[in-house]
């Protein structure tokens, strides 16, 4: 089965461990797959054209999926487009909601994007709120083709429908540099205040202006900031770090 969607990247706001804040992802890329489903033995993925450090997050989650659907269903993954343009995190977004999706096919039902996301989060079962959201979001604006801002199920928002082309540069594992037990609630807080009011901030004149370049130069500065607090990720000239799959950041170029 042929499929078209997008790989999405957070764009505003990055995770605070522990805490529920909202995200800003947008499309960088559309994809085309071609999925097939069928039964077999062991709930294997065949991959074709994928980037190998991938694979084994996309393997994790079809084999859970078969798991709590007490299924053993094999698919074949050919990804028809060039290897470029995406994060990691945002192709695993894409490429399991299109699993679940063609699961659903193959079974006679028709999945829609809140499905896919829900079921998605439950099978991807990531303890922390922080990083749950984010691929919440990322899923959302991949199936949905927009630029969307995102919390929970129960509070999203599509904004508007734009793609921000990006280089992708690596992928690092994260290390907490400042806790709240380091800071203290207080501190702590505020900062996951500050950095949850401004993505809401920046979503508002998104819907009402639709200058992304602007909104982003204004807003942006204030994600890169927190994240080096907590974080200590620190930023180059028009490259800077995006939450990617849990526990890792990915280096994008604009």
């Amino acid at each position: 089965m042929r499929l078209k969607s997008y790989s999405s990247a957070v764009i505003l706001g990055f995770p605070i461990p522990e805490t529920s804040n909202p995200f800003i992802a947008i499309p960088t890329k559309e994809l085309i797959f071609n999925i097939n489903v069928e039964k077999c033995s062991n709930s294997d993925v065949i991959f074709n054209n994928f980037p190998n450090e991938v694979k084994s997050y996309i393997l994790n989650y079809w084999k859970k999926l078969n798991e709590g659907l007490n299924e053993n269903l094999c698919a074949k993954i050919n990804l028809e487009s060039n290897l470029e343009g995406f994060t990691y995190s945002g192709l695993y977004a894409v490429t399991t909601s299109l699993l679940l999706y063609s699961l659903g096919k193959y079974n006679n039902e028709v999945l829609n994007e809140d499905e896919i996301t829900e079921l998605s989060r439950i099978t991807d079962n990531v303890k922390d709120p922080s990083w749950s959201s984010v691929l919440d979001s990322l899923r959302y604006s991949s199936l949905t083709g927009k630029a969307v801002v995102y919390r929970n199920d129960e509070e999203n928002s599509v904004l508007n429908k734009t793609t921000l082309p990006i280089e992708f540069k690596n992928m690092i594992t994260l290390r907490q540099k400042l806790t709240r037990d380091l800071l203290g609630n207080d501190v702590y807080g505020s900062l996951t205040h500050l950095m949850g009011i401004s993505v809401l901030e920046a979503s508002i004149r998104l819907r009402e202006s639709n200058n992304f370049k602007e909104i982003f130069n204004i807003f942006r500065p204030i994600t890169d900031a927190i994240s080096q607090i907590i974080w200590d990720l620190r930023v180059d000239d028009n490259c800077f770090y995006v939450p990617g799959l849990p526990n890792t950041a990915e280096k994008i170029c604009i």
